[in-house]
């Protein structure tokens, strides 16, 4: 019979709870504000219990992970952004195990699995969906189930190559100059807002969600400048706080790159009007052809990715590779490593060093040159 526990925290008056069956600890979760909030989140939990909700060797691995969600990722304090990137591993797991049992998963099976979702995603990606899996199997296990860790002894990354750092960003001026050319050329407001989009994040060095965030109550025409003080999730479709406290800053634009913002709120504005369409937020880059606004992530670097193949340039970069060339342009013509860092919202030159260290390949080429031209005294 499970049973619940509640505690109210010290000086910060926060409630937590636990249910506990047989003597062991079988969910928590903290932070609750009030003691009602916490005992509608256990009493699910515990409910499902009493009614016969157990692990079983016979369950397939994505209901074990779902049990696993339910009791340990869904009722914790994590933010709802990371809880919804758990939630969406389920998918994945269901595309490479189907309705496979646990008991009957073998190491090599896993393995084999790892390997090929390896094939279309980065190793940090890879390593989270793993972590998911393994606590989710540990819980199994932990509940005296007689099934084999097909987890553990597995290679995380055999063959996959860890991203060097030159292939974070466009290589030379020539191809940033260019990549901006192109986007200007795509420019056409009734067909997509994505090249205007891509455009901007190479020439502010912004992250996706910032850019995202921005209305046009942010921009400032005045001091050619826009403010960036938090982010947009395309995928929650919601405000969310800054990455970290530097990231709130200003970021200077050209006066060309101004009267471009410009026209596009105004045409954005014409635009929505005509159509009846509302937006009570004023994004900048709000778009009609979009039912929730504004593009994904994965739309945007979708276009990017294929523009750079029409180019014929490499390393095909994402979103995050502008931001990483607009730093490297900058540091190419001759701007402080400190002033970088106040652009881009970095709290100090550490991570431009680790970035940027490998320079633009002009920048090399200057450099050698001042090098050989050095005088010795005699």
């Amino acid at each position: 019979m499970a049973n619940i526990r509640y505690r109210r925290r010290g000086t910060s008056g926060l409630w937590s709870y636990e249910v506990r069956e047989k003597g062991q600890t079988v969910a928590h979760g903290s932070s609750f504000k009030t003691k009602k909030e916490a005992i509608v989140e256990a009493e699910k939990i515990a409910q499902k219990i009493r009614l016969g909700g157990r692990l079983s060797k016979d369950m397939t691995l994505v209901s074990l992970y779902q049990e696993w969600l339910e009791l340990k990722i869904l009722p914790s304090n994590k933010s709802e952004l990371t809880k919804q990137k758990y939630v969406a591993r389920k998918k994945i797991i269901l595309e490479l195990f189907g309705n496979e049992k646990i008991s009957s998963i073998r190491g090599s099976d896993y393995q084999r699995a790892l390997n090929n979702y390896g094939e279309r995603v980065g190793r940090d990606v890879l390593r989270r969906f793993h972590n998911g899996v393994k606590a989710a199997l540990r819980m199994a296990i932990g509940d005296k189930l007689m099934v084999d860790d097909f987890t553990k002894d597995v290679e995380l990354y055999p063959g996959m190559k860890e991203q060097e750092t030159d292939e974070k960003y466009l290589h030379s001026e020539e191809e940033y100059f260019l990549v901006l050319v192109e986007l200007r050329r795509r420019f056409d407001y009734f067909k997509s807002i994505v090249p205007f989009i891509l455009y901007f994040l190479f020439v502010t060095g912004m992250r996706f969600g910032e850019l995202m965030a921005l209305t046009s109550d942010e921009v400032d025409f005045e001091n050619n400048r826009i403010y960036t003080y938090r982010r947009y999730n395309t995928l929650l479709r919601k405000f969310v706080p800054p990455k970290n406290k530097t990231s709130i800053r200003h970021v200077p634009l050209k006066r060309e790159d101004m009267e471009l913002l410009r026209e596009l709120i105004a045409l954005q504005e014409r635009v929505n009007k005509e159509l009846g369409l509302n937006n009570p937020e004023r994004l900048v880059f709000q778009h009609f052809s979009y039912k929730y606004g504004v593009p994904l992530t994965d739309t945007v670097n979708k276009y990017l990715r294929e523009m750079l193949e029409d180019l014929e340039i490499e390393p095909l970069i994402t979103t995050k590779g502008a931001r990483h060339t607009y730093g490297s342009y900058l540091w190419h013509c001759g701007i402080d490593l400190g002033v970088i860092a106040k652009v881009l919202g970095h709290k100090d030159i550490t991570m431009l060093i680790e970035v940027y260290g490998h320079t633009l390949e002009e920048k090399i080429d200057a450099e050698f040159d001042r090098i050989r031209s050095l005088k010795y005294k005699r």
